[in-house]
């Protein structure tokens, strides 16, 4: 799987990731991990007229955060593959 990042967000994480002695690849698994196996994480998605280019509409996403923390532990594995060096 590949993923790309606007440059923001692609500083924003380094910044997170750093803070939290992760590789970005790392806090990328770790928080997407969390939003997926949480209860009321969601994406809704709808139609967005004014974002239409070239005859392809526009799309809006809203993303819904679990409503509650999610607790990730890690494994001795896990953490050398994720942790900064």
């Amino acid at each position: 799987m590949e993923v790309s990042f606007d440059k923001e967000t692609m500083e924003n994480m380094k910044e997170l990731s750093e803070e939290a002695n992760l590789t970005p690849e790392g806090f990328i698994e770790v928080v997407m991990e969390q939003f997926c196996n949480n209860t009321g994480a969601r994406v809704y998605t709808g139609r967005w007229s004014s974002g239409e280019v070239d005859g392809v509409k526009g799309m809006r996403y809203v993303v819904q955060w679990p409503f509650r923390p999610g607790f990730k532990e890690a494994t001795g594995d896990e953490v050398k593959k994720w942790r900064r060096s």
